[in-house]
């Protein structure tokens, strides 16, 4: 039977111990920091926060998708010294532990902070980050670890250069991601890049199945098998396949969802419509993360809020997502153990 708690409000929600695997840093500026930082820049900034959100954030479905990449742009182009990457870092890994989350896994992409700031080499983003990883978690009971990830839509000597950079720097990564648009971009030319990655020790995510596309299903099957996805993120368009559902839940590979990621980026149409319980029953791992929570306005309990009104997940079904993540994370057993109420399989659930 399950155990619930009626309706739960926000602070309950926010109470749950979480683990978030799929958290992009360069999207989870706070409001305050990235107003502060944008004005330090000369950029306009409104006063009402209505006015700023519509500016600056993505709070409604996009459909100008390239108004929505200068919102991105913006928020990246505050990305310009050391000092600030080393500051969005502590203040999301901060944020994070507010609001209940104890095992953190955030990703970023070298290239894309790189982009308008080559005065930063990747030795100088990574080692800001990592100050600011290893100060929050001075401060906070969390662990953290970080994931690289290579843009598809650059070229693959791009991604040659970001995975001789993390196989370099192994010891402060725990993985590495292929990220952006699927649409017209192959992954398979990366998949070479990946197997270097996995031999020297890297896990392996791939951003798959997200966009709304009959090929999406076929997506998230050359993830797995030729690139050695362990894990995938969003992989949300399995749903239209019962042979991919079986095939993503026999080999135990687990979904990162991202419900109002989804809805924002017309992944699904509704909320409500969100395949979340569907996968879970038909025994896919999920977990329930954020994605890019600064941009979008929201936290990981925004999601939980979702996902318990919209689609009636009880605090049962949360308390199994949250110990599936805990599986799933790649940070070493011992030092999510630590951190974590329950203690963790190692063998994911």
């Amino acid at each position: 039977m399950r155990a619930t708690l009626g309706r739960m409000n926000l602070e309950q929600l926010r109470a749950i111990p979480k683990v978030e695997l799929h958290r992009h840093l360069e999207c989870s500026l706070r409001p305050s920091t990235l107003r502060e930082l944008l004005a330090g820049g000369g950029r306009e900034v409104p006063d009402d926060a209505e006015a700023f959100a519509k500016m600056y954030l993505v709070t409604q479905p996009m459909d100008d998708l390239e108004a929505v990449l200068g919102k991105f742009l913006a928020t990246q182009g505050v990305l310009s010294t050391e000092e600030v990457l080393e500051r969005i870092t502590f203040e999301a890994i901060e944020d994070a532990f507010q609001d209940g989350v104890r095992i953190l896994e955030l990703r970023y992409a070298p290239t894309f902070i790189q982009q308008g700031h080559e005065h930063l080499s990747f030795d100088q983003i990574h080692s800001a980050i990592v100050r600011g990883r290893d100060r929050a978690c001075a401060r906070y009971p969390i662990a953290v670890g970080l994931i690289a990830i290579v843009q598809r839509i650059l070229p693959v000597s791009e991604g040659e250069r970001v995975t001789d950079f993390v196989i370099a720097n192994r010891k402060t990564f725990v993985a590495l991601d292929l990220a952006d648009n699927e649409i017209g971009f192959d992954s398979r030319p990366f998949a070479p890049l990946f197997k270097r990655a996995k031999t020297a020790g890297l896990h392996i995510t791939v951003h798959s199945g997200e966009a709304d596309v009959p090929e999406s299903p076929e997506f998230v099957r050359t993830a797995v098998e030729l690139l050695g996805a362990e894990r995938v993120g969003h992989g949300v368009q399995i749903q239209h396949s019962p042979e991919m559902i079986e095939f993503i839940r026999s080999r135990g590979i687990t979904l990162e969802l991202c419900p109002t990621s989804n809805w924002l980026t017309h992944a699904v149409p509704r909320l409500d419509a969100h395949p979340f319980r569907r996968l879970m029953e038909a025994g896919v791992p999920v977990t329930i993360n954020s994605d890019d929570p600064g941009v979008f306005g929201i936290d990981l309990t925004n999601e939980y809020r979702v996902l318990h009104e919209s689609l009636g997940l009880t605090l049962d079904d949360f308390n199994r997502c949250n110990d599936t993540a805990a599986a799933a994370s790649f940070i070493p057993h011992d030092q999510k153990q630590k951190v974590w109420p329950r203690p963790i399989s190692t063998v994911k659930v």
